[in-house]
């Protein structure tokens, strides 16, 4: 069989060889800084409230090995401080403004 490629193939592959070539300085350091510049974002912003995903498993553990009386102080504290669910109301307390109503 006699196959013939045809030439604009051959340029096409040509060009974007040379062009691959000729960004490879650029591009090797370009990535570089970008993979740096994330892990210092990661490691001084990157970690969220409560300390990450790592702190939330633990959180998770914890709350599991609670009774349910534990569990329900615990509502019970967060709803007083107002950091329960969005569907519970603020308790009403006169020195504070109720902004629920």
């Amino acid at each position: 069989m006699n196959h013939q490629t045809p030439f604009w193939k051959l340029a096409l592959g040509g060009v974007i060889a040379g062009a691959a070539i000729y960004f490879f300085p650029f591009i090797v350091p370009a990535i570089a800084f970008v993979f740096v510049m994330g892990l210092l974002f990661r490691l001084f912003f990157g970690f969220g409230r409560w300390g990450g995903p790592h702190m939330r498993h633990a959180y998770a553990a914890h709350w599991q090995s609670m009774t349910e009386e534990q569990r329900t102080a615990m509502r019970e504290k967060f709803r007083n401080h107002r950091c329960g669910g969005w569907q519970e109301p603020a308790p009403s307390n006169p020195t504070t403004p109720d902004t629920n109503a």
